[in-house]
């Protein structure tokens, strides 16, 4: 997929020469639609009403059904309280620029550094390694730069990569943590570990992995490195100590960013000939929401399954406005695309669930009533790319990956949507589970751990030089974006809206098996997955019945799991 890259690009842009919108900026848009309105957007949230413009009534006809969708979303004024990054000095670089390791800033570690050709073993957990370790080339672009970074690190450091893989992911937490353990104690640590992102927390519980900010090699606190995420950063630290990380620029990262898929084709038939520049303009003046969301999908069920079983009613063969499916892996992220977060830290420094809190409760509630009430809905297909790629779904929240799916319709990528309240002004971008975290086990005496701390640091660093720039800037901002300079100002939102949260990080710590079977750890995602696949019976019937039952113990584990980190 990405071999010939590169040269599909460079014909690209012998027509293209240029993208609008060079520069970044911060100014509100609305008023002169002729003015540069690259970059970010405000709007007044004082009053919720006012946020869509009810006046589309059209004095010249007497069109009974011209108001079944809605407020028209496309006419309401420029939301200015919203704000986003939406342009970037990169988009504009020429591609030899783009390609060139030294455009991009790296480790500040001295060229004299040398390991004496060490063989530096890393704990691969196996649903990660191939998208961070590749052996051979195949010709692929991305893969090259993969390969090119662990080349250049292991001539830069003097270091062999020994490469040991084990099984991990959901499945085998435990199992992965306890492989550290015993490596630890027979006195054979390894020197760094690879692993799916649930992952740490779990080794960081049992007091098997080191505090990353004492190390003097690692920029996690006195500087702002691009490659460490000021986001994560901020929800992973615990009483200033940071026992794992995530980096933010290499292709298994960018390629779990969650973001809406929209198939423009879908979307044009249904809404009378809009098009995806309507679409781009609601995000870039503050008003894609979730009502504009629901207001677009509106009729847009088709009954597209004719043969079998089910044919005659609504299933999981037919055409939906939007894929929401009770058993999809993403269902949860949309507290995040409501400004939500699982936890808030209180005057006392301990943290607190805002499960209970009042915002938090009407938002469950709500969208759990509208997945199950609205037809054009689909609560049934959980099969992730397929639904979207076969033209089933308008709308698909979905991966940044999925475009290396290679879609064979017309679509586009946009941010998720926010939610009318405005509880955050910015648009959010979580991640889905299976992108790769680091961490060093605690057994790794000074020497070492500052070895392995350098490694770690190359390895986020030149995946700023060497993935970051291929992945991001050429595959998909360059060729998927295929020209549209709009599509590629919606990638640069959604890689600047980057989210993360204490509470799904450390999520392990609330259990609920009194309330019905789960992995074992009960991770408040998948808690909040149940609610909202919940129709007010059962188990899990809504947030106000089932939070109450388990709030007290959940606070406790919390809290408890904070003060086990720190003790250790």
């Amino acid at each position: 997929m990405f071999k010939k890259v590169l040269a599909l690009v460079l014909a690209l842009l012998m027509v293209t020469a240029v993208f609008v919108g060079c520069q970044k900026k911060r100014t509100p848009l609305g008023g002169d639609s002729t003015k540069d309105t690259t970059a970010s957007t405000t709007a007044d949230t004082t009053n919720d009403d006012d946020a869509v413009d009810p006046d589309t009534e059209d004095d010249e006809t007497d069109d009974t059904d011209s108001d079944t969708k809605g407020p028209n979303p496309f006419e309401q004024s420029a939301n200015t309280d919203v704000t986003f990054e939406a342009t970037d000095p990169l988009d504009t670089a020429p591609i030899d620029v783009i390609l060139d390791p030294n455009t991009h800033e790296g480790a500040d570690i001295e060229d004299s550094r040398d390991y004496d050709g060490y063989s530096f073993t890393v704990l691969c957990d196996t649903t990660n390694v191939r998208l961070e370790f590749i052996a051979e080339s195949d010709g692929e672009l991305i893969k090259d730069a993969v390969i090119q970074r662990q080349d250049y690190i292991e001539q830069f450091l003097n270091i062999d990569f020994n490469l040991v893989e084990t099984q991990g992911g959901y499945g085998n937490m435990e199992g992965y943590a306890a492989e550290i353990e015993s490596a630890s104690g027979a006195g054979t640590p390894y020197d760094l570990a690879l692993a799916y992102n649930l992952i740490p927390p779990v080794v960081a519980a049992k007091g098997l992995s080191r505090d990353l900010a004492e190390s003097e090699n690692l920029n996690l606190l006195e500087t702002e490195k691009p490659y460490w995420g000021k986001e994560i950063k901020k929800e992973i630290m615990i009483g200033g100590r940071i026992f794992w990380m995530s980096d933010n620029s290499s292709w298994n990262n960018i390629r779990n960013m969650l973001c809406m898929y929209v198939n423009t084709e879908y979307f044009s038939r249904v809404n009378e000939g809009a098009t995806k520049e309507d679409l781009y303009a609601l995000v870039e003046n503050g008003n894609w929401t979730i009502q504009s969301l629901l207001t677009l999908i509106q009729d847009a069920y088709e009954n597209t399954n004719t043969e079998g079983d089910g044919a005659e009613g609504a299933d999981d063969l037919d055409s939906y406005g939007l894929q929401a499916a009770e058993s999809a892996a993403w269902l949860d992220n949309w507290v995040y695309a409501a400004g939500f977060r699982y936890t808030k830290l209180n005057a006392k420094g301990t943290y607190d669930w805002t499960l209970g809190d009042q915002s938090m409760i009407d938002f469950i509630d709500y969208w759990q009533e509208t997945i199950h009430n609205d037809a054009d809905i689909d609560k049934q297909d959980g099969t992730q790319y397929k639904m979207f790629l076969e033209g089933r779904s308008m709308f698909s929240l979905s991966t940044i990956g999925m475009n290396e799916q290679n879609p064979e319709i017309e679509y586009t990528v946009l941010p998720l949507p926010l939610y009318d309240s405005n509880v955050k002004n910015t648009y959010s971008t979580p991640f889905s589970n299976t992108y790769s975290s680091w961490l060093i086990p605690k057994a790794a005496k000074t020497e070492a751990f500052e070895r392995s701390a350098t490694t770690l640091e190359m390895l986020a660093a030149e995946g700023n030089r060497r993935l970051s720039p291929v992945y991001f800037e050429v595959y998909l901002k360059r060729q998927v974006a295929n020209g549209d300079e709009n599509m590629l100002r919606m990638f640069n939102i959604i890689r600047n809206s980057i989210t993360f949260d204490l509470g799904y990080l450390y999520g392990s710590s609330l259990t609920c098996e009194n309330l019905g079977g789960g992995s074992g750890y009960a991770e408040v995602f998948i808690f909040i997955r149940r609610i909202f696949a919940g129709d007010g019976t059962g188990s899990y019937s809504n947030i106000s019945t089932v939070w109450p039952q388990i709030s007290g113990t959940a606070t406790t584990k919390l809290n408890n799991l904070m003060v086990d980190i720190l003790d250790y």
